[in-house]
């Protein structure tokens, strides 16, 4: 890692789950998340401020792309999946059993789905 990646992941690389091979391994790993929905985007959102190294973003128009690239210019973001990388696909989970559906719960819903996806991305890879 760049002495600028150890600044910009050092939460990270504090984690005792995590450390700096794990946040190396997140910057070399590829993921790939469906973009067209609220909770994916979301997921993306999350994948990429973790750093995650390449991101494929299926559906993903220049609104969702230049969002994406905000979040951390060290991600590669992409539309289609690369010649000679491995995409791990990125499963956005359903509602919870637990989860009461009420009017205007969709953006909470949706950001619970993305976070929960992201994180369960990222830990087997972080924590190997």
């Amino acid at each position: 890692m760049r002495d600028e990646q150890v600044r910009r992941y050092a939460r990270h690389i504090l984690l005792p789950d995590v450390g700096g091979l794990g946040q190396t391994a997140l910057l070399t790993a590829t993921a790939q998340v469906d973009v067209a929905h609220a909770a994916g985007l979301i997921a993306a959102s999350y994948l990429t401020a973790g750093g995650t190294g390449t991101l494929v973003a299926e559906h993903a128009g220049e609104p969702e792309l230049t969002t994406l690239r905000a979040f951390n210019p060290d991600t590669q973001i992409v539309r289609e999946p690369m010649q000679g990388k491995h995409a791990v696909p990125v499963a956005i989970p359903d509602a919870p059993p637990w989860w009461i559906a009420t009017s205007g719960d969709e953006t909470a819903l949706a950001f619970w789905r993305g976070g929960i996806a992201a994180v369960r991305w990222m830990a087997p890879i972080a924590n190997r």
